[in-house]
Order: structure tokens, then C-alpha cells, then sequence
């Protein structure tokens, strides 16, 4: 009998944290149909640049395309962790899925200013690397958050890497990665926004 409590209240327990992460993943669509519009202007201005369409370097336009999205994503950051629910924000599925995405967006966009520093960013590189973290960080919060569909969007993300790969050095690249980024990063953001509307209006 005593066994039998106890799996039950394991089973809530991952129900529990399930559901708070799917909660807070929800809750993040803003940030990724920000960050998918964002990252996808500047993959198209990278394009038009390399096709001799726009004289605005590349390297200024991706400044404005990752750092106004980071002040959006830190944006009340004190106020929320004041004023957010004490059980959500101290959850440790939420604290997991932040720090995934924090080192995540960290990784990134230090390699971009490293790659743009010294010249490396031409080398085609960088893009298949973004697809597969971001891969990496939708998989683990399909599964952490008990989202199942978006674990096609990351297989999705990896067959977009190794396209990427493949389309290196050629400017073509630069114009798949927005598609990907639109369609993976943008849409599923959209999906979420609309998830989270649909929760509050019941």
C-alpha cells in the first residue's frame, strides 16, 4: 500500500514539472517569434549584401538583429522574478529550461561576434551550427515540456543543418537559413502565442 502511494506520487510529481514546463514554454513563444523575425532579417540583409542588392554591411545589421532581441528577452527581468508565481520560478523544470536556452543564446552569440571579429563568419560555418543548437534546444524542450510536435521541428532544424552545410560559402545559404529560421524559430513562436491566448481565454 505504501508502495503504491508512493508511485502515485511520483507520477504527480513529473506531472507536476511537465506541466509547469510546458507552461513556461508556452509562456516563452513571444521570445521565439521575436528572435525568428529578428535573426531572419538579418540572414535576408545578409543575402541582399552578398547578392550586391543593399550596401549595409552585414555585421551592422546583424548588431541591431541580435541585440534588440536580447533586450526584448531580459526585458523586466527583475520585475518578473519578483512578481512571477514563487512555486513556477523556482521550479527546477523551469530553471532547466532556462539555463538551456540562456547557455544556448550565450553559446551563439559569442561565436557570431567571435566569427564576425575575425573574419570566419565568410566561411559559411556559422549557419549550420545555429540549426543544430537550436535543434538541440527545441529537442530538449519538446521533451522537458511535453510538447511531442516540437520534436519534429528539431529534426527539422538538423536536416536544415546539414543543407546549410552543403550550401556553404554560396549566398543561397544565407536565404535557406531565413526559411529555416522563419518557419522553425517565427512559426512555432506564433504557435505558442496562440496556445497561450487560447489558455487564458478558458
Amino acid at each position: 500500500m505504501m508502495l503504491d502511494d508512493q508511485v502515485r506520487d511520483e507520477i504527480a510529481l513529473i506531472r507536476d514539472a511537465i506541466g509547469e514546463g510546458r507552461a513556461y514554454a508556452t509562456e516563452c513563444g513571444r521570445d521565439m517569434l521575436v528572435w525568428g523575425l529578428a535573426v531572419a532579417a538579418g540572414y535576408l540583409a545578409t543575402y541582399a549584401f552578398r547578392r550586391g542588392w543593399s550596401a549595409v554591411h552585414p555585421n551592422l545589421v546583424w548588431t541591431v538583429c541580435v541585440g534588440l532581441p536580447w533586450l526584448y528577452s531580459l526585458r523586466n527581468i527583475g520585475q518578473r522574478l519578483i512578481t512571477a508565481d514563487a512555486a513556477l520560478r523556482h521550479s527546477p523544470m523551469v530553471t532547466a529550461l532556462r539555463m538551456l536556452w540562456l547557455g544556448c543564446g550565450i553559446f551563439l552569440t559569442t561565436l557570431a561576434i567571435a566569427a564576425m571579429a575575425s573574419g570566419d563568419i565568410r566561411l559559411g560555418r556559422f549557419e549550420p551550427v545555429v540549426a543544430g543548437v537550436l535543434g538541440i534546444g527545441v529537442f530538449a524542450t519538446a521533451w522537458l515540456a511535453g510538447l511531442a510536435w516540437l520534436r519534429w521541428v528539431a529534426v527539422a532544424w538538423w536536416a536544415g543543418e546539414l543543407a546549410l552545410y552543403a550550401l556553404r560559402q554560396r549566398p543561397e545559404a544565407s536565404l535557406l537559413a531565413a526559411a529555416l529560421t522563419l518557419l522553425l524559430l517565427a512559426a512555432p513562436g506564433l504557435a505558442l502565442v496562440i496556445r497561450r491566448r487560447r489558455l487564458y481565454r478558458t
